[in-house]
């Protein structure tokens, strides 16, 4: 919500002084919440993270919950633009919710989100095609993503390739 904004904007104006860049990172963790932050983390598919009993089993999102998480990152770039923010990057690496749904090891839904790099990759390029329709052309996108997440079977260097292809297509500014 835009409860925070005038903090953020006030933040921002101290963080671009001096024609500094300041860009926002919009991430989501998906199944990698800490139970500290919750009980109920969400994720392409019900694939526990099993690291030190920290996490609890995520559930797996509903199609609606998917087109829910895709409009958040979108008003959320939207309003970090709005605040004062010179860039945004798209966090998709590092096991968070974009990267869940880039690997075929956490993601094994069988609708237009799984399968093939071609349908997991669908709700991370639909963010940056949102994002672009929302902040306009001359706003600086970047996305954060792996090579590989090093997982047997997972995304590899080959689905990243693909995955760059397309946001190429879709000009970003920084991979």
């Amino acid at each position: 919500d835009e409860s925070g904004l005038p903090n953020l904007k006030k933040m921002v104006a101290n963080g671009t002084k001096n024609n500094t860049h300041f860009w926002a990172q919009i991430n989501h963790a998906g199944r990698q919440a800490t139970i500290f932050s919750t009980f109920k983390p969400i994720a392409p598919s019900a694939i526990q993270l099993k690291k030190l009993m920290l996490f609890a089993k995520p559930k797996e999102m509903k199609l609606e919950e998917v087109k829910e998480v895709e409009k958040r990152y979108i008003t959320t770039a939207k309003l970090c633009k709005e605040v004062g923010f010179t860039g945004v990057q798209i966090h998709a690496a590092h096991g968070y919710l974009l990267s869940q749904f880039l690997s075929p090891t956490t993601n094994k839904r069988q609708d237009e989100y799984g399968g093939s790099i071609e349908n997991r990759s669908i709700l991370l390029l639909d963010i940056v095609k949102g994002v672009r329709a929302e902040v306009g052309e001359g706003y600086p996108i970047s996305v954060k993503l792996n090579s590989a997440d090093f997982q047997r079977g997972g995304f590899n260097e080959e689905d990243a390739i693909r995955v760059i292809e397309e946001l190429e297509k879709l000009g970003i500014d920084l991979l």
